[in-house]
């Protein structure tokens, strides 16, 4: 029987922090990407539930989280998160993170090596590659230029139709392998949470800060981790992902989701079970 899905909140930082929780066991943290909250979670809990504590936080300023002004360096994220974890009592965890929540994942990880144990990450780059993006990717990320770019332009365009061009970023083969991965449902859902006051804003600050503080810290991370990393991207957007993760961690395992874009999570949620099930299980023992 599936463990029930429980809502919380808890002050965090100065913040009101909304997470979900499920069944029991060593604890497992699942952070999200943009435009995303834990939903995105949404077909993977039940399977991690049988076997972990499944906690999936929404990230400072986004979901059902409140919206401060500032904190969106993903160095300040990653002390949010560790930050529920102290309340809640865990000291040794995995981590699973997507897109922006891989970003905050890496710094969880790097700035708590007592703490992560595993580190899954899916469809994120630890930094961005060198000086010079290449022509190619550059195009495929060109969002991440338009929301951090000047994101006070940016969040003035999207907040007139939040709708629209969520519905279009979700539902584009540029990012999605698969015509149909997101339901009618899921749209309104990721609709609801950044309609809210402030969403938009926040996040786009995520990549504003990527582009600016976060390139700055990533130069003083100068020692890789030595805890085991999964790192897959999906084939249709970052593809194989291990000679990404390289630079930064010793011990990289992976490769690329066949016919899947960016959201893995929910356009290959087995792929996603399994794996996590796999690279896991010694922390059971």
């Amino acid at each position: 029987m599936n463990s029930p899905l429980t809502h919380h909140q808890k002050m965090i930082n100065g913040f009101r922090m909304h997470y979900v929780t499920a069944g029991s066991g060593y604890p497992l943290v699942l952070l999200h990407g943009w435009p995303q909250s834990w939903y995105e979670w949404r077909h993977v809990i039940p399977a991690l539930a049988e076997h972990y504590t499944v906690i999936a936080p929404d990230l400072r300023g986004l979901g059902d989280s409140e919206k401060p002004m500032s904190g969106y360096d993903k160095r300040t994220l990653a002390t949010d998160v560790r930050e529920l974890l102290t309340q809640l009592g865990h000291d040794k965890v995995g981590v699973i993170g997507h897109d922006m929540g891989g970003a905050v994942a890496y710094y969880l990880a790097n700035d708590n090596r007592d703490l992560v144990e595993r580190l899954f990450e899916i469809d994120m780059i630890p930094g961005l590659p060198g000086d010079s993006i290449p022509i190619p990717m550059a195009l495929m990320i060109n969002h991440v230029f338009f929301h951090g770019g000047n994101p006070d332009w940016a969040t003035s365009l999207v907040t007139k139709d939040v709708n629209g061009y969520l519905r279009r970023f979700l539902t584009t083969l540029d990012y999605n392998y698969s015509p149909r991965v997101f339901s009618d449902e899921d749209i309104a859902e990721y609709v609801r949470v950044n309609s809210l006051p402030g969403s938009i804003r926040a996040g786009f600050q995520y990549y504003a800060t990527m582009l600016r503080d976060d390139i700055e810290a990533a130069a003083g991370n100068t020692t890789k981790l030595t805890i085991p990393v999964l790192a897959y991207g999906g084939s249709h957007f970052l593809g194989h992902l291990p000679p990404y993760w390289e630079p930064v961690a010793e011990h990289v395992e992976g490769g690329e989701v066949e016919n899947c874009g960016h959201f893995v999570a929910e356009e290959k949620p087995d792929f996603v079970i399994d794996k996590a099930l796999e690279f896991f299980a010694p922390l059971r023992s």
